[in-house]
């Protein structure tokens, strides 16, 4: 939440304490995520040695199992946090599991509700997953989807994957994602599922997947297309990046980008990257680069891709007009003296594939740079061919010389209309409340916090005047979230930064967050969301000497559980064994009496989940744990200091349910 001190932050939310009324179910089948349970999240993972005995929302046949990142690895050929792994992913993914043999998980979806607008053929979809597998191991997932008429005669289908060990860089294990999009047939009635975990060798089926999508869209304002950046991910900072201390695969996550094995993102602090400290380049560059990859000595293989391909059939009426601009545009270059370079390329394409015309912007060669590291800017500029329906956005990036590919792009960009991108744009990754985890996902009922640009006329928080009686706003001034086609309801908004309650409703697995203005609709970008995402109050300011204390007060309100003057100007002193302290938390899940997300906590409840806090090793006792009454998204939890030896570094953890709290945080105890 964006205030300057966790008292200020209790305090705002208290004041401002209004309650909503409950959210109503999804009754629209376009907009968000129509795979159920798409990341296995819903029920347990398992640990590789046995077969879960269920996967909700799923029917399968085989060995086809789910495991869990955190322990499956331990036991068997799996997928591990430090893998290549979807950025946001959460606890668990599907496996081929311990058999030798191929199987299938399968699912029907149903989406008559969408018939007129289907009929009409101006419905399209957008199909996506991540897909993987083990090493060297030929084992690979495929996701189709089928679509079909009534009496379930198939009318056309989509298939993405495999991702073999070859299309992962340097055989390494973990996930790619594969995205496709295309139009729904007339008829169509229902989707069927079927992800093929096939076996190739090997004594177990190390075919693996995660975070499955299935989007459909009804034709929005043309309006909405122009004047916005179409790029998802366009400078690579929704990429986990890399850097020295990065714990993750040199080749991480890129989302949004459909990718070649060692096509990658780059840290501008990898203290070895090829711009770090250099001078120049995009004035609204963040975290990250595009960079060809690492250790890609082999000359057979000197180029790296990634692509993705946009949907721009809602401007059709002006398209077809003979008269709709676009503006294509990119930082490119590459290191020092060599010829290493990128080249981006839009292939504006009809529904059948047919190339209608091109725009490319690069390649920037050493000479371009005076053979010196660095990025300039490239424009391209000119109409959209008559009968476009997609873009086919590409990049390549070559490799003329040495063991990495070192052609180098960031903040790119195309605009339909005018390019001066006053439209919302989601710019950066989608976080959980910063002051609580700053997570890459988030739970139902979860405050999250979206960067970008043009993501509001001005800044503000929302105040009571907002409220329509007890319920709370889902806009301010203008600006609307939606996450998988729900309303969000909205807290804070300022150019850069909204942030906004994840709808109770919305169900688990990746689904798009789009941003809504007077201006325009910003891209949608995938979040991850999970049944439960805990994360206790420890905003940044509550660092000391380089450890993140938990933001805990005592009863008065005023006075935090922290070493006495640890933190100028505010008040502190340790805790007593017995003494009851408070602190509070998002993402806990439901509680009873339900209290659904957005509604404001007008009684006491308690969490479905089982809660247990520990100080070190030893257990606390908790008088209160459920949402706070008087607060909206907000749990609190009263916890009674156990009996321990005096510290100043204690560390407190939790499980909720079957789930250990991520986070390292500690407090201070006295008598």
């Amino acid at each position: 939440m964006p205030v300057p001190s966790s008292v200020k932050l209790v305090c705002q939310i208290a004041a401002l304490a209004a309650g909503v009324i409950p959210i109503a179910a999804q009754t629209t089948i376009f907009g968000g995520n129509l795979v159920a349970n798409a990341g296995a999240e819903s029920g347990l993972g398992g640990d590789g040695t046995a077969q879960v005995s269920s996967v909700p929302g799923w029917s399968r046949t085989g060995g086809c199992d789910v495991y869990a990142y955190s322990t499956a690895f331990h036991n068997t050929n799996a997928i591990s946090p430090t893998h290549i792994v979807p950025r946001g992913s959460g606890s668990n993914y599907f496996s081929g599991g311990i058999q030798p043999a191929s199987c299938t998980f399968t699912q029907s979806i149903d989406v008559s509700s969408g018939a007129s607008a289907i009929d009409a053929g101006t419905v399209t979809f957008a199909a996506s997953g991540y897909l993987g597998g083990f090493q060297s191991d030929g084992d690979n997932a495929t996701l189709t989807i089928a679509f079909q008429g009534s009496s379930g005669n198939q009318l056309s289908s989509a298939t993405l994957g495999p991702v073999g060990p070859n299309d992962r860089a340097s055989q390494q294990s973990g996930f790619y994602l594969r995205r496709q999009i295309g139009q729904i047939p007339a008829g169509t009635r229902k989707a069927a599922v079927t992800l093929n975990m096939n076996w190739v060798n090997g004594a177990n089926n190390e075919a693996y997947a995660d975070n499955l999508s299935l989007i459909l869209n009804a034709p929005s304002a043309a309006q909405s297309l122009l004047g916005v950046n179409l790029i998802v991910n366009p400078g690579a900072d929704a990429s986990p990046g890399y850097d020295e201390n990065s714990t993750n695969s040199v080749s991480s996550d890129l989302p949004g980008w459909v990718r070649s094995a060692f096509f990658t993102a780059d840290s501008y602090q990898d203290t070895g990257g090829d711009l770090y400290q250099v001078i120049g380049g995009p004035t609204d560059a963040g975290s990250n680069y595009f960079y060809g990859g690492v250790d890609v000595s082999d000359s057979s293989n000197p180029i790296a891709t990634a692509f993705q391909d946009i949907d721009v059939s809602s401007a059709a009426s002006l398209i077809d007009a003979g008269n709709l601009s676009y503006t294509l545009a990119g930082w490119l270059g590459g290191y020092d003296s060599q010829d290493d370079n990128a080249v981006l390329t839009a292939q504006f394409e009809n529904w059948s594939g047919t190339v209608l015309g091109t725009a490319q912007i690069g390649p920037v060669l050493a000479a371009d740079r005076n053979d010196t590291s660095e990025l300039l800017q490239k424009t391209n500029n000119g109409n959209v061919p008559s009968g476009t329906r997609l873009i086919h956005l590409l990049m390549t990036i070559t490799r003329m010389a040495g063991t990495n590919n070192d052609g180098l792009a960031d903040s790119l960009s195309l605009v339909l209309g005018s390019a001066g991108n006053v439209g919302p744009e989601i710019t950066g990754t989608i976080i959980s409340a910063g002051a609580y985890g700053a997570f890459d996902s988030a739970a139902p009922g979860t405050w999250m916090e979206i960067y970008g640009e043009n993501l509001a006329a001005d800044s503000r928080q929302w105040g009571q005047s907002d409220f329509n009686g007890v319920n709370a706003p889902t806009s301010l001034d203008g600006t609307k979230v939606t996450v998988g086609g729900q309303s969000a309801f909205v807290y804070y908004i300022n150019p850069g930064q909204v942030d906004a309650l994840v709808p109770g409703t919305v169900d688990a697995g990746p689904q798009p967050v789009i941003v809504t203005t007077a201006k325009g609709t910003s891209v949608p970008l995938p979040l991850t969301v999970n049944s439960l995402e805990p994360g206790f109050l420890a905003p940044p300011a509550f660092v000391v000497n380089g450890n993140q204390y938990l933001a805990a007060l005592f009863s008065d309100g005023v006075t935090f559980v922290l070493p006495p003057g640890a933190i100028s100007g505010v008040t502190s002193r340790q805790a007593k064994p017995g003494e009851t302290i408070t602190t509070y938390g998002i993402g806990f899940g439901g509680v009873t009496p339900n209290i659904p997300a957005g509604q404001i906590a007008g009684v006491a409840s308690q969490l479905d989940a089982s809660l247990q806090v520990m100080f070190g090793s030893t257990p606390a006792t908790l008088s209160y744990w459920g949402l706070a009454p008087g607060f909206v998204g907000l749990y609190q939890f009263n916890i009674v200091v156990p009996n321990i030896d005096n510290n100043d570094l204690v560390p407190v953890t939790f499980t909720l349910g079957s789930q250990s709290g991520v986070q390292t945080l500690y407090t201070a105890v006295h008598n």
